[in-house]
């Protein structure tokens, strides 16, 4: 099983769809995102 962490995007969708991309490119079967997700208001 591939695991793929990530954390700390902050609603940097660029940097989210390229760690989707690779994700998927080395066909990761869980991810855990740990946080920080969205920026403050």
């Amino acid at each position: 099983m591939k695991l793929g962490i990530i954390s700390d995007t902050h609603d940097n969708m660029p940097v989210i769809a390229k760690a989707v991309e690779l994700f998927n490119d080395e066909k990761v079967d869980l991810v855990i995102h740990a946080g920080d997700f969205i920026s403050p208001i």
